[in-house]
């Protein structure tokens, strides 16, 4: 029973560290690309104050110091639009700029305590508020992972400010007063539990979209990619392909004379079978692959870093495995099916210059493959 429990738990929050699947790295991407905008504009904006200080009164250094963290804050914002522009996103960018962002926010309380009083830092009103921007801005990237990891950066840093702060000064002394009030320990305990609070929000909402995303991308019957997801999925998949001069391979797949399964044993069998069929697909590909119901009896199998002729070995190996696979009607009875394919891939097929030529390279060889008896592969024009 122990055992059960624990296991139940781990599945319940294995969420947590899972990498998200190729919907929620798709929407990421879009997320990594709204923040870089939002930030690039938030920092221009930012950018006025400090410069006017700056001008008005040169010599004070907080004026010197919070124009040189907003500035090095906007040249990062820069660099990051830059790159993510040029189609440059890697996974780890997330991190990296959400990580930067709640770091720098620390940067300038740091500054306020260096060049200002204890209490410039730990009273902040408006520097400490734009951890709560960062952490929030981390669930655009529907990965719960930087959630996690920033809010704890966020929290661990603003903890440490704290602890050098008591450490290192009175703070109890008025003469830290000044206009930002009086030293309180229960709201420095209250800011890093609002900090918390702001993570586990976080958290709940990529957990949300996750479920949502996942309707939304999923085929409700098979519980498979729909082609909705497919059709978002094989632009990119192509894109990062020729970015980085990988190979790619698509394959459509068709389950051979699936009316007749239908008109002889019912609809209920004839999903039945998809299901099982959908099951065996999932099974036997890699999690970077990516298999998708088409339509109707139709499935779509793309295989990222895959030459033609791989890709058609590994096709084979599932078509024979899904034909030596007989479907039980229940009665002592059963049946076999099967299905045909067609495979194009990139650079293979030198037809295939964009996404839509190479589904249409892989249809036309499906179609190769009925025409010549079904049950069989097809990868080469002939």
């Amino acid at each position: 029973m122990a055992a059960e429990i624990t296991t139940n738990t781990e599945a319940r929050f294995a969420w947590l560290w899972a990498r998200p699947d190729s919907a929620l790295a798709s929407a990421g991407i879009e997320g990594e690309g709204l923040v870089a905008r939002v930030r690039l504009g938030a920092m221009a904006l930012l950018l006025i104050s400090p410069t006017l200080k700056l001008f008005l009164e040169p010599n004070d250094a907080i004026n010197r110091w919070g124009f040189a963290v907003t500035a090095i804050a906007a040249i990062a914002a820069v660099a990051i639009w830059w790159l993510l522009r040029r189609g440059g996103w890697r996974p780890w960018i997330g991190f990296v700029s959400s990580a930067l962002d709640v770091s720098l926010v620390t940067t300038a309380l740091v500054m306020f305590l260096r060049v200002g009083t204890p209490l410039d830092a730990l009273n902040s009103k408006v520097t400490f508020e734009m951890y709560f921007l960062a952490i929030t801005a981390t669930s655009l990237r529907y990965d719960a992972r930087i959630c996690l990891c920033v809010g704890l950066l966020a929290w661990l840093q603003y903890a440490a400010l704290w602890a050098f702060a008591a450490a290192r000064f009175d703070l109890h002394d008025p003469v830290h007063f000044a206009d930002v009030g009086a030293y309180s320990a229960i709201d420095q305990v209250t800011r890093l539990i609002l900090l918390g609070v702001a993570v586990l929000l976080a958290l709940n909402l990529v957990h949300r979209a996750q479920r949502l995303l996942h309707l939304g991308a999923r085929d409700r019957l098979t519980g498979l990619y729909n082609r909705g997801h497919f059709d978002r999925a094989l632009p990119l998949e192509f894109e990062r392909s020729a970015r980085y001069q990988r190979p790619i391979a698509l394959a459509i797949l068709d389950i051979d004379h699936f009316k007749q399964v239908n008109d002889d044993f019912g609809h209920p069998v004839g999903d039945r079978v998809l299901r099982t069929i959908a099951d065996q697909l999932a099974a036997g590909v890699r999690r970077t692959d990516l298999v998708a119901r088409y339509g109707g009896e139709e499935f779509v199998v793309l295989f990222p870093e895959t030459t033609r002729d791989n890709a058609l070995a590994r096709i084979e190996a599932l078509r024979r495995k899904v034909a030596e696979s007989p479907h039980e009607l229940g009665d002592g009875r059963s049946f076999a099916i099967g299905f045909s394919a067609g495979i194009a891939a990139v650079p293979d097929d030198t037809a295939a210059t964009d996404p839509a030529s190479l589904l249409r390279c892989a249809d036309s060889r499906l179609l190769a493959a009925k025409r010549a008896g079904r049950a069989r592969s097809v990868a080469h024009d002939e």
